[in-house]
């Protein structure tokens, strides 16, 4: 922080600034149910054992201190700055990462912190209120510390974002394939493994893996690519129904939702291992010259680079999860804005349409009624998940791209992973 000047502070400032009325507004997120997991914890109830939690175990240190507190109202105030002071965290951090790139412009290297900041601002209605911004934010930092040769606390990080929502273990294979490229995989893994302990401590208490059962329960979630689909068809005659899971989501019901699920989930987990399969690929070692330590190694495992490469098994789990609820657009923004400074910017630009789409789907009038939305809102749904399979094709595209330039053996190109 002593390094940054006053035009720094007047950024970060302008950049909170459109959050600051949510401390306040009327929308609850998912902040009472936290709260009530709060008092479930500290009232001495195992989570997975005596009551339903259907996060990894690390979501619920974001809960102790807000709980610790009097009142709902007081844990959504300590919740949210939570968040708001890891946000800060985060853009200071695009800020100094800004700096040490090479770019001819002022806007070139403050392009990071302005992606970031700016689609943050399209998620604002839940941004202080959900697990996924402290994951997502946990990502970013892992990223440009994996970029900065801290290869330990890149694995620490990444582990405890892993353990508080999921999704950030896709990245991990990657990340590995990378630092034994350069000859560190033992300090990634240790750095790793270390921030896991906790973990195998509480497995002697709870059976904590039980979260995944809860999850691998859903339904056709009426924001995914398949739940907005069949919507979509309802008003040309095909039976849906929008239902109210208590405590969790809104699902799509009916004979097409019932037979489309089993292979829904078949296919979900076969893009989601086929999109981490082609992270570890655009990486791969492409020739001898990409030895442990080597000069190209070390550019290819650059903050812009990563943030490419961490946007490949997002996106795809994003586009084929059963469940793809509004506040997963945050995982997108952090790799997004370090993936600005390199490569060719359509898929990026593609993805950002996505994040800013969102702000259109939720909230929306008729989400919390048995009718469901309207056609014209169901419309953007969809638009914004054919974004997101584009973007997803578009990345794609950018990894056989990359392994055909391996093939003949021609030099690293910038316009590609």
């Amino acid at each position: 922080m002593s390094s940054l000047g006053r035009r720094d502070f007047a950024l970060l400032a302008a950049s909170v600034a459109p959050f600051v009325y949510t401390l306040f507004d009327s929308s609850q997120g998912d902040v009472p149910l936290y709260h009530r997991y709060a008092q479930n914890l500290l009232g001495g109830a195992l989570p997975y054992r005596d009551w339903v939690f259907e996060y990894p175990p690390y979501a619920l240190m974001w809960l102790v201190l807000p709980g610790a507190a009097h009142g709902a109202t007081a844990f959504r105030a300590l919740f949210s700055l939570q968040v708001l002071a890891l946000d800060l965290v985060v853009k200071v951090v695009l800020l100094h990462e800004g700096r040490r790139r090479p770019q001819s412009t002022e806007l070139g290297r403050l392009g990071p912190f302005l992606v970031f900041s700016v689609l943050g601002i399209f998620q604002s209605y839940f941004y202080l209120k959900r697990l996924d911004a402290i994951a997502a934010a946990l990502v970013v930092v892992a990223l440009v510390s994996f970029a900065n040769d801290r290869l330990a606390a890149a694995g620490a990080l990444l582990s405890v974002a892993a353990g508080t929502k999921l999704y950030p273990a896709l990245i991990a294979p990657a990340l590995l394939c990378l630092a034994f490229e350069r000859g560190k995989a033992l300090r990634l893994v240790a750095g790793a493994a270390a921030a896991l302990v906790p973990l195998a401590v509480i497995s002697i208490f709870v059976p904590w893996w039980r979260f995944a059962s809860f999850q691998a329960a859903r339904g056709l979630q009426v924001e995914s690519s398949y739940g907005a689909i069949l919507w979509l068809m309802h008003f040309f005659g095909t039976p849906a129904s929008w239902v109210s899971r208590p405590g969790c989501c809104l699902e799509v019901g009916g004979p097409a939702a019932l037979a489309l699920t089993p292979v829904a989930r078949v296919l979900f987990g076969a893009v989601t291992l086929a999109a981490v399969g082609a992270s570890v690929v655009c990486v791969w070692p492409r020739s001898p010259g990409l030895a442990a330590g080597s000069g190209k190694s070390a550019e290819s495992a650059g903050s812009a680079r990563l943030g490419r490469v961490a946007l490949l098994p997002i996106v795809a789990f994003m586009v084929s999860s059963v469940a793809l609820s509004p506040q997963f657009a945050v995982w997108l923004i952090g790799p997004l804005a370090l993936a600005a400074a390199r490569g060719r910017p359509t898929p990026l630009a593609v993805l950002a349409v996505a994040v800013m789409l969102t702000a259109l789907v939720f909230p929306a009038p008729g989400y919390f009624t048995p009718g469901g939305i309207a056609l014209g809102r169901t419309l953007v749904l969809v638009a914004r998940n054919a974004t997101l399979l584009i973007a997803l094709a578009l990345l794609v595209g950018e990894v056989a791209a990359t392994r055909s330039g391996a093939r003949t053996m021609s030099p690293p190109d910038d316009t590609v992973l």
